[in-house]
């Protein structure tokens, strides 16, 4: 891995350590919340514990952010179009949905001023527009 950059290993990092915190809250720990109910949210914009997604899902989106992690840290070391730098691309692409997060309290007024929204404006969707950037810096 000879390739290695610090883009693709910050990246891949941080995915690990979100796909760590899905398989915590699929276990039922709210942290970094008090409980269920502060956690939907400030994550979901839920109205309490029950709209959460259920540990399954959870699971489904840790073993997703793992993927992703691999596929970043892999793809630099990976010559030409390979399916593991297509993989890295997508991963790239779906981060940069942040931008499309800050549109949230437009298209959905019934959120606006819910501790998701503003949590999203300035942690979840800058996150994602940073990850979306570190990736495909890590391909250049």
């Amino acid at each position: 891995m000879e390739n290695l950059n610090g883009w693709s290993i910050g990246a891949a990092l941080t995915l690990s350590s979100l796909a760590a915190l899905h398989a915590l809250w699929a276990t039922g720990n709210p942290w970094p919340a008090h409980n269920t109910a502060q956690l939907s949210a400030q994550v979901i914009g839920g109205r309490g514990a029950r709209d959460l997604p259920p540990p399954t899902a959870c699971l489904i989106v840790a073993a997703a952010l793992l993927t992703a992690s691999v596929l970043v840290l892999t793809a630099p070391a990976t010559p030409g179009d390979s399916l593991i730098r297509t993989g890295a691309q997508t991963v790239a692409g779906v981060l940069l949905r942040g931008s499309a997060g800050y549109a949230l309290p437009t298209l959905v007024p019934s959120m606006q001023g819910t501790p998701f929204v503003r949590l999203n404006a300035r942690l979840y969707s800058p996150l994602c527009l940073l990850l979306g950037t570190a990736v495909l810096l890590s391909l250049r």
